[in-house]
């Protein structure tokens, strides 16, 4: 049964509006303000704590988020170092801190609260009704897509088998016929939602 503490059971509004200032305070915070950002990572600690989060989860997340960012900022180190006129490494470690931050805060946020009750907030807080639907919809069709990813490459193995790996041209293969092959659902789909009533608007128990 899944945990059912404070911040779960806590408004989705308070929650999405208090995550979003925390972001904002993170990229406000002056360069170099390691006191600042020790304490929006402390408190990152105990909302994990509180919300009973898996520190396992949250790190395996991370890893990947890291790489990514680590490999972005030492790009974009040169440049910050000269204008904030920190060491490069200081620098590096500044953007990696921030990114980590903010996307940590963005995990708990996910990990405390539903989806359906995620977008039931942005509806309330006056986000555009066709934004949120699009949104809702990548959420739906990511699952899709990928799943019609791996069938189309448990097909090509059965058809080419002997042969391991992908290359760079079937890989391309794959996403332009996964594109062609998302188009026509989103047709399909759109036409079937059309005959149904839909408005442009979605609705969930929350509402």
């Amino acid at each position: 049964m899944p945990f059912d503490g404070p911040l779960q059971r806590l408004d989705a509004r308070v929650k999405l509006v208090a995550a979003v200032a925390f972001v904002v305070g993170v990229v406000a915070a002056p360069s170099g303000s390691w006191r600042l950002l020790g304490a929006m990572a402390a408190c990152l600690a105990v909302a994990a704590a509180v919300g009973r989060i898996s520190p396992a989860r949250l790190l395996v997340r991370w890893l990947g988020f890291a790489i990514v960012v680590g490999f972005l900022a030492v790009l974009a180190s040169g440049a910050v170092a000269e204008r904030t006129g920190l060491p490069r490494r200081l620098v590096v470690l500044d953007l990696v801190v921030r990114n980590s931050l903010a996307f940590g805060a963005m995990m708990i946020l996910a990990e405390v609260t539903p989806w359906s009750r995620l977008l039931s907030a942005l509806r309330r807080l006056g986000v555009p009704a066709v934004l949120t639907a699009t949104i809702a919809m990548m959420h739906r069709y990511l699952f899709v897509l990928r799943d019609e990813l791996d069938r189309m490459a448990t097909a090509r193995r059965a058809r080419t088998f002997g042969r391991s790996g992908l290359t760079f041209s079937v890989l391309a293969g794959l996403i332009g016929m996964l594109l062609f092959r998302a188009l026509l659902r989103e047709e399909r789909v759109f036409d079937a939602m059309t005959a149904r009533g839909w408005d442009g608007e979605f609705r969930t128990l929350d509402d």
